[in-house]
């Protein structure tokens, strides 16, 4: 197979920075599940050189071993020569991407996902309705069930295991009467004297299922001082797309919000959602270098690292119970942010926080992984299940849309009634907490 070389092909100065030390292995969640070399990331870079070298063919069996890369990043952490493992996956997908031979099953699918879905909030409102009668009607539990035992198989028996609680409206449908048509966008004042005048970047699937985040969200930043825009154009951050080889689809995507949210406009950008913010910060690298696409990845910031950096308003309401925190794998690894959500969850009065063994470890979510390759993420989840169990906390805390609802769906299984919540969650509780008293 003759791989077409592109401006997007890995680099190789990146790809001979990996010295084949070997300190990334035990940090990759697949190594540690498989014990197979070519499952760990020097084993995957051999086979990305070997192909973009021609010595290798990208058979069926090579591109499992790439497809199997949970792409957490955790090898980047581990790594002393600094390799950009993720970019290098990355391109390396997209190139391969043209020669792959899908069914047309998959490639209808991907296309929906891709061309449709994500970009687009008129399918998302269309799709996550009828996602939502399914569940009022009972289909989705008896979907799950269906799954669990086996007789719906393969991947679609793992979406249907895996259906999340669709909310009856999004988060910018709550809204909808207060966005000024205008303007293009819905405001929420500050609360007392006006600090910041920021963005919030809501995000497409995580407005259609996480539309409580984003509420706590504009309640903990208003109850800061800050000014609080939503934009009606805002697109889709390309994040699953550049993970699965669409990285021209992802560059559309990236020029529509550099458009969208103009330099200079905001004191900062921000988002709840860890997957979003790690690709957001990269427009820069992903636009080749624009400027304008520089000043937006700069501006951008995760909710809990803004929150630390402008003095947060510490918290006086009341919480209880036992909670732990887990690091999600894009805010720790990819951002190298640790300390800012621990610092909010500290600052919670009566709630415990207790250690998480191997809390930087992945969950095995990663975007659509667990459908794609859903007996090695359910593997892997497995694990982390396992730690949080021993911890004994009541409430798990991760900032990641993604890693809730897979350390959801795991804990469901093993049947632990153990809550999982995005920080800003508990941080606008004991906001309002502090209010009714």
């Amino acid at each position: 197979m003759k791989i077409e070389k592109s401006a997007d092909a890995p680099s190789f100065e990146k790809i001979s920075a990996c010295v084949h030390c070997g300190l990334c292995l035990e940090a990759c969640p697949t190594y540690v599940e498989l014990r197979v070399e070519m499952d760990s990331p020097r084993g995957r870079i051999y086979l990305m050189k070997g192909i973009l070298d021609e010595r290798l063919e990208p058979t069926e069996d090579v591109l499992k071993h790439l497809d199997q890369c949970l792409d957490c990043r955790a090898c980047e952490t581990a790594c002393p020569s600094g390799v950009s493992y993720s970019d290098i996956l990355e391109k390396t997908r997209t190139i391969l991407e043209p020669e792959r031979g899908r069914g047309w099953i998959t490639q209808i699918l991907r296309w929906f996902l891709f061309r449709k879905l994500l970009p687009n909030r008129r399918w998302q409102k269309v799709v996550f309705k009828i996602l939502w009668v399914q569940q009022i009607l009972g289909l989705t539990a008896l979907g799950r069930w269906l799954g669990r035992i086996g007789l719906i198989p393969g991947r679609l028996g793992a979406m249907a295991r895996q259906a999340p609680r669709v909310p009856m409206t999004s988060f910018r449908a709550r809204h909808k009467k207060e966005f000024d048509l205008v303007r293009g966008r819905l405001t929420f004042p500050a609360r007392g004297t006006k600090r910041f005048r920021v963005a919030l970047f809501t995000g497409c699937l995580a407005d259609q299922l996480f539309a409580d985040v984003n509420e706590a969200t504009v309640r903990v930043l208003t109850e800061n001082g800050c000014e609080v825009e939503v934009l009606a154009n805002e697109q889709c951050c390309g994040a699953l797309h550049i993970h699965n080889g669409a990285r021209d689809q992802a560059k559309e995507l990236a020029k529509g919000n550099v458009a969208a949210f103009g330099p200079g406009k905001y004191d900062a950008i921000l988002t709840n959602a860890a997957g979003c913010s790690a690709e957001l910060r990269h427009y820069g690298e992903l636009c080749d270098g624009d400027a304008k696409a520089k000043e937006f990845g700069a501006k951008i910031r995760d909710i809990s690292e803004w929150l630390v950096e402008i003095g947060f308003q510490p918290p006086k309401g009341e919480l209880a119970g036992k909670a732990c925190y887990d690091e999600p794998c894009h805010l720790l690894h990819a951002q190298k942010i640790s300390a800012a959500p621990k610092t909010l969850l500290k600052s919670l009065p009566g709630l415990e926080m207790v250690p998480l063994e191997d809390a930087e470890f992945c969950c095995g979510s990663a975007g659509i992984y667990s459908v794609t390759e859903p007996k090695l993420s359910k593997d892997v989840l497995a694990r982390k299940i396992e730690c949080i169990k021993k911890s004994g906390a009541g409430v798990v805390v991760t900032g990641n849309p993604g890693c809730i609802l897979q350390i959801r769906y795991g804990l469901k299984e093993a049947g632990l009634p153990i809550k999982v919540v995005h920080p800003v969650e508990l941080l606008a509780e004991s906001y309002g907490a502090k209010a009714q008293k």
